[in-house]
């Protein structure tokens, strides 16, 4: 399905795991609010997502 999402509007991810999603929204110039709660999962996504930026 993709990402359904107007143009420049806002992807929420309540469940961001290591940044997939997020990388996908990021990389279409979406804005993202990503939610994780486990520490590590959220450092992957953190560091994926600041090496693309």
């Amino acid at each position: 399905m993709g990402l359904v999402t107007p143009e420049n509007g806002t992807v929420l991810v309540p469940f961001m795991g290591s940044g997939s999603t997020g990388m996908a929204a990021l990389n279409r110039g979406r804005d993202l609010i990503g939610i994780e709660r486990d520490e590590e999962y959220s450092e992957t996504a953190v560091r994926r997502l600041r090496d693309a930026l």
